[in-house]
């Protein structure tokens, strides 16, 4: 009984945590994107300020994989009183997850690619452009990942 109130709590601080991570990564995603398209549009230059909310964007990525795979690993956490068999009688409950789980990788790995072909290139307007391409396309997925719930 203990043990399980226990492992409640700690679903419940991880997702908050969860839940705050992905404030601060909208944050820094429009942010981003706002200024990835500004400095195309109107010639500005990279600048350290950009590098770090690139690093920023990725690194709350990293964060929700982290916080998402401990909610995902913790039974308690999806909030289904019904238990497993109440789950698997809805293929929404069923396949939501791991939906979520495949799409957020691949938005992850996109991103990254992103960052590396950035930082790789030399021109400004180059860097701008494919921080904005990679990262877009990356919101896209994971705006993809969570309309499917």
């Amino acid at each position: 009984m203990i043990l399980n109130l226990v492992v409640l709590e700690s679903s419940h601080v991880m997702k908050n945590l969860h839940t705050i991570i992905s404030g601060s990564f909208a944050i820094i995603a429009v942010w981003l994107v706002i200024r990835s398209a500004r400095g195309i549009a109107l010639g500005k230059s990279y600048l350290t300020l950009d590098k770090y909310l690139s690093y920023g964007f990725i690194i709350t990525l990293y964060l929700q994989l982290i916080f998402g795979l401990i909610l995902f690993a913790n039974p308690d956490s999806a909030g289904n009183n019904a238990g497993m068999e109440g789950a698997m009688k809805l293929a929404s409950k069923r396949f939501w997850p791991i939906e979520h789980i495949v799409l957020m990788l691949f938005a992850l790995l996109i991103a990254n690619l992103g960052l590396i072909f950035s930082n790789s290139s030399s021109i400004d307007k180059d860097k701008h452009r494919k921080v904005l391409v990679y990262y877009m396309i990356a919101l896209i997925m994971i705006a993809v990942s969570l309309s499917a719930n």
